[in-house]
């Protein structure tokens, strides 16, 4: 009963329905996959069904994208733009190789990560609005997680101010085939305790706040 009163309550407005009709309309054009539940919703609103308007309130999602996420995922689509771009300018023969050997293109976010989700989020918005300029290659064998990402944000420091790669350059921004659970396994370091001379494992964490 809470949710119902606070959706109908949201929208005693008609301005606020007026501006929400308007913003599905522009929806409805661009997304033609889900026209048909925008026009539901444009219903809804322009006959002020009230006992209606918690389907629309729900479908607007309250759950924030933040600065952090969205600069995250705005700089690894850069990486991969430019990895792209100084793929472009080498013969078949090296890109070849080069894909054969390195994850070169982007492999998007897991949606059903928790982790992920919100990165997913964005990167689908830009995706949805023709913001992302670069290849996204399906199909290959093991999908980057976030955490390699973030590896290659790392390895990519070093060159952030060079517009275009070298062959080298890109192999060392670029993470390794074969080597992607490696990256995710805990790496033990075995320790002696002095005192009672007993062998201790510790767990090394990373820079990047997850257990390496």
């Amino acid at each position: 009963m809470g949710t119902n009163n606070r959706g109908v309550s949201e929208l005693d407005s008609p301005l606020a329905r007026l501006m929400l009709l308007n913003q599905f309309k522009i929806m409805s054009l661009l997304d033609s996959a889900n026209r048909e539940s925008y026009c539901y919703y444009m219903d809804i609103l322009t006959e002020g069904i009230q006992n209606k308007y918690p389907h629309v309130t729900e479908m607007i999602s309250r759950d924030e994208v933040t600065m952090d996420v969205s600069g995250e995922v705005d700089l690894i689509l850069e990486i991969f733009n430019k990895v792209e771009r100084s793929m472009g300018q080498l013969s078949e023969e090296v890109q070849d190789e080069l894909s054969a050997g390195y994850h070169v293109h982007f492999n998007g976010f897991d949606s059903g990560s928790n982790v992920e989700h919100h990165h997913f989020t964005y990167c689908n918005f830009l995706n949805r609005h023709g913001e992302i300029d670069i290849q996204k290659r399906e199909g290959n064998t093991y999908n980057l997680s976030l955490h390699h990402y973030r590896q290659m944000i790392l390895n990519h420091k070093s060159y952030e101010y060079m517009d275009l790669l070298s062959v080298d350059e890109i192999r060392g921004v670029c993470i390794e085939k074969g080597q992607e659970m490696e990256m995710l396994r805990p790496k033990n370091l075995n320790i002696t305790d002095v005192g009672g001379l007993n062998t201790l494992q510790v767990v090394k964490e990373s820079c990047l706040g997850v257990k390496e």
